[in-house]
């Protein structure tokens, strides 16, 4: 199974802020948004437990995102289940969910909104003028503060 082998793979942490836990409240966010989006649930799914995988530090790590769409795009595309096209957009998703590159993809931008509702988890709420789609925007307006 694919997520056994990313935790076994992962360079972070796993019990750290960034780890399987983080993962698996991004993957809620992720099945939340794409039941009222026009997104893709697979790339957000895969996206949850992808992105931070590759972090070596719960602190400042700027390349753990690229690093995250290397391994992305090492993976076996039989074990990702995605065509060419989603693997991509999968692998610009990790690259740039810490410092956004402009993109008009609502997957992409979902994938960011998930991410950016466990900011709890660092004592941060949530600004829901930095959420791209409507669903996390009412997220965040009704997530109980810090």
């Amino acid at each position: 199974m694919l997520v056994k082998r990313i935790r076994a793979e992962a360079t972070v942490n796993l019990r750290s802020i960034h780890g399987f836990e983080h993962w698996e409240r991004v993957a809620g966010y992720c099945r939340r948004i794409a039941e009222r989006e026009d997104v893709d649930p697979r790339i957000m799914l895969l996206f949850a437990c992808l992105h931070d995988c590759q972090r070596q530090s719960d602190g400042r790590d700027p390349e753990h995102g690229p690093r995250a769409a290397e391994y992305v795009l090492g993976l076996p595309v039989d074990d990702i289940g995605l065509d060419a096209k989603g693997i991509e957009g999968l692998a610009f998703a990790c690259r740039h969910h810490t410092y956004e590159v402009p993109t008009d993809d609502l997957t992409i931008r979902a994938c960011w909104d998930a991410d950016r509702l466990d900011l709890g988890r660092c004592h941060i709420i949530p600004d829901p003028s930095r959420l791209f789609t409507r669903t996390a925007k009412r997220i965040a307006r009704t997530q109980p503060t810090i």
